[in-house]
Order: C-alpha cells, then sequence, then structure tokens
C-alpha cells in the first residue's frame, strides 16, 4: 500500500515538472504580448482618431491580451505544487491581472532579464541605442500631446526632439517645456531616465576597469599556475626517469648476485666430493700392493 505522504509528494513533484513546462513555453509569447500591449497603448492614446474599427479592434487587441495574461496566471496558480506560497511570491503578477495598465512593467523586466544576460563590455553600446530610442519615442509623444495644447511651445516635433535632448542630459535650457499633465508625465520619464544613464554609465566604466583588472590577474595567476604545473611536471619525469635507471641497476645487480651465489654453491659443492674421490683411488693401489706380498 502506497503512503498517503509519498502520494502528495509525487503529485507535487509531476506538478512542479508541468509547471516548469508551461513557463517555459509561455514566458517568451507574454513578453511579445506585452509588446504588443505597449504598442496597442501608444496607438489608443496618442492616435484615437481613426476608421470606425480603430478604437473597437484596438480595445479588442488589449482585452484579448488581458485574457492571455489572466489564463497564464491561473494555469500556473492550478500547477503550482504550494499555491499559497505562489500567491505570495507572484504579487506582482496578480497585480498586473487586476491592472492591465501595469502590463507595461512586464517589458521593463524583460528589458531587465535582457541587460543581466549582457556582458559588460557590450552594456555600453545597448544603452545608447535604448537611449536613442527612449528619446526619438518621448518626442514624437511629447509632440503628439503637447502641439494642439493651449499655450504649447513644443509645436513641432524638431522641437520636441531638442527638448527631449536636453532633458535626458539633465541640462534643461528652458526654452521649451510641456503645459500638459501628460506631457509634464513624460518628460519625468525622460529625466529619469537622463539620470539613470549618467550613472549606468559611470557604473558601467567603472565595473569595466574593475573587471579588466581582475582579468589581468587571473590571466597572470593562470600563468604563474601553468609554469608552476610545468615545473612539477618536469621534475616529476625526472624523478620517473631516476627511479627507472635505479630500478635497471638494481635489478642488473640481483642478477650479478644470483650469479655468485650460483658460484659459491658450485665451489663448496666441489670440496666435499674431491675428499671422497681420494680414498677410492687409493684402493686400486693398495690391492695392488697386497697382491705382490703374495
Amino acid at each position: 500500500m502506497i503512503d498517503p505522504g509519498t502520494r502528495r509528494k509525487d503529485r507535487a513533484a509531476a506538478r512542479a515538472v508541468r509547471y516548469d513546462r508551461w513557463v517555459a513555453k509561455t514566458s517568451r509569447i507574454l513578453d511579445v504580448l506585452a509588446l504588443i500591449f505597449l504598442i496597442d497603448f501608444m496607438f489608443t492614446r496618442l492616435a484615437p482618431n481613426g476608421p470606425s474599427w480603430w478604437l473597437p479592434a484596438l480595445d479588442a487587441i488589449s482585452f484579448l491580451i488581458w485574457f492571455a495574461f489572466a489564463v497564464d496566471y491561473l494555469v500556473r496558480l492550478r500547477l503550482s505544487p504550494e499555491r499559497g506560497s505562489f500567491v505570495r511570491t507572484h504579487k506582482l503578477d496578480l497585480v498586473m491581472v487586476l491592472l492591465p495598465m501595469l502590463r507595461m512593467l512586464r517589458v521593463v523586466l524583460l528589458l531587465r532579464k535582457s541587460f543581466a544576460s549582457i556582458p559588460t563590455e557590450r552594456i555600453a553600446g545597448s544603452l545608447i541605442s535604448i537611449v536613442i530610442g527612449v528619446v526619438v519615442v518621448g518626442a514624437f509623444l511629447e509632440w503628439r500631446v503637447e502641439y494642439a495644447a493651449p499655450g504649447a511651445n513644443i509645436t513641432t516635433f524638431g522641437l520636441s526632439l531638442w527638448w527631449a535632448i536636453v532633458t535626458t542630459t539633465t541640462v534643461g535650457y528652458g526654452d521649451t517645456y510641456p503645459v500638459t499633465t501628460t506631457g509634464r508625465f513624460i518628460g519625468s520619464v525622460i529625466m529619469v531616465v537622463g539620470i539613470g544613464l549618467i550613472g549606468t554609465v559611470s557604473a558601467t566604466v567603472a565595473a569595466w576597469f574593475v573587471s579588466h583588472k581582475q582579468k589581468l590577474r587571473d590571466d597572470a595567476d593562470k600563468a604563474d599556475q601553468s609554469a608552476t604545473d610545468a615545473q612539477e611536471s618536469s621534475d616529476t619525469a625526472a624523478v620517473a626517469k631516476t627511479l627507472t635507471e635505479l630500478t635497471a641497476q638494481i635489478e642488473v645487480l640481483a642478477a650479478q648476485q644470483a650469479q655468485l651465489l650460483a658460484t659459491i654453491d658450485l665451489l663448496t659443492g666441489q670440496r666435499p666430493g674431491s675428499a671422497t674421490l681420494a680414498p677410492d683411488a687409493a684402493q686400486p693401489a693398495r690391492t695392488t700392493a697386497a697382491a705382490s706380498d703374495r
């Protein structure tokens, strides 16, 4: 009979396997859907005027993306071995389902995961590309929000691009500035991006110097270790050669010793034999003498 505890563990292990498979299959799809939602949101806010089917289509896309996120959360909750722990450790996923606007946070998480896999030497180039994209997109959004506002001074895309550049670099001449709430929010985002750019570039340069210095140390240590290993290998070979020569000499000495022992045994065996042969040789002489006396 199977123990109930063992059966529960087996079920939990099977659910964990299915959970990992589901996450592996859907993570990339959800990342793409988050990017599509961001584009859909931008079109909804910046280009609301269009054919009669335009806004309903954007709303339908947004709803389908929300439905996909909701299904993903429910499936992972069902497959999780410990559902209470899943809810506690995946609060952000639940919030993104309850508040569709926060699904754009997945884009931020996607960028963070991408940065984690980028080597230090390539981060600077990636940052430049991202900042250029943020500046251009921010300028476009600012222009669309501000150009028709009362009292606006950002009325062309060129002025908006200039404003985005001086805002990102934290210069801020003050000749152009947003007058709407949405425009000021976009400006705040670009300011944060600019401050983060300066801090990240400084940290990246410092990290590059530290990693480069550490790499030089590691290379020097590897070279020293290689030289030490080569010396030890050479010493080992020399010792092995010496032992081989000594072994050969010992074998020669052992053979010579065996020959000497054989010679000694031969000599010690011949002496008693010669003593016994003398009486035997004298016996015929005595017999001849006795016969002559008779």
